[in-house]
This record gives structure tokens, sequence and C-alpha cells, in this order.
């Protein structure tokens, strides 16, 4: 985000995330973006995912983002309802109920380097399907 919406001003937002499925996933990046600078930001979006398989992310980086994602998740079980969708989500993935807490020990244990191995293994910019819309 900060390269290619505050740096390059290419886009108000840009975000990814991730879809788990049974058997598999997906991760995705979405902005949008004018058709005058769309092949420098898809150019950029690549450059980024690179730094993740060159690049150890910065401890203070890691830090943020793990407060994120354990914000998040506690942010998530704020009502018995938010509690009952969690069981669903176990439940229809076949996972055991201790699938949380070994999410939370991840989090906050991973490291750059694994990090960095695993940005090796699925971020190949080359095989992933670019959707896009307008002009390019």
């Amino acid at each position: 985000m900060a390269n290619i919406r505050e740096d390059k001003g290419y886009t108000y937002g840009i975000g990814s995330g991730m879809s788990s499925l049974k058997q598999g996933g997906a991760i995705f990046i979405a902005t949008e973006v004018g058709a005058d600078v769309c092949k420098a930001a898809i150019t950029e979006i690549e450059k980024e995912l690179n730094l993740l398989k060159t690049e150890l992310i910065p401890t203070e980086e890691l830090s943020l983002v793990r407060n994120f994602m354990l914000g998040s998740l506690l942010g998530s079980l704020e009502n018995v309802l938010s509690h009952a969708d969690k069981f669903k989500n176990l439940y229809f993935a076949g996972l055991d109920y201790d699938y949380y807490d070994r999410y939370v020990d991840t989090v906050k244990t991973v490291t750059a380097d694994r990090l960095q191995q695993l940005a090796n293994v699925y971020l190949n910019f080359d095989n992933f399907y670019k959707v896009i819309v307008g002009k390019y």
C-alpha cells in the first residue's frame, strides 16, 4: 500500500486477502487504478511480491501485522452468534477444537524467515491469474 498508494499515487485503495476452502484456497490482491497506470500498477504489485521473497519482513512490520491479526480474531468474537459462527467454521471444515489455539500460537511465533520461505513457495507471480476489467 505504501508503494502503490502513497509513493506512486496510483490508487486510493489496494488490499489483499485469502480465501480458505476445505481442499484449497486463493490469495488475491485487488485495487482500482486508472487505465493510464494499470500496467505500471501491475508491475509494482509484482515487485512487492518479489520483495517478500527476497527480503525479510522488518520486525516492526511483522509485529504490526501480528497485532492486527490477533485483534481481528478477538473482535470477531463479540457475541454468542459470532462464537457460533466460529464453531460452524470448525465443523464444516472438519477441524478440531484446538484450531484457534494453534492459529494464535502460529501468529505469535511465526518468524520472518519462515514467511520468506512460504513466499518463495506460494507467491509466483507468473502463476497468478490476473483479472483486469477495463482498459489495459
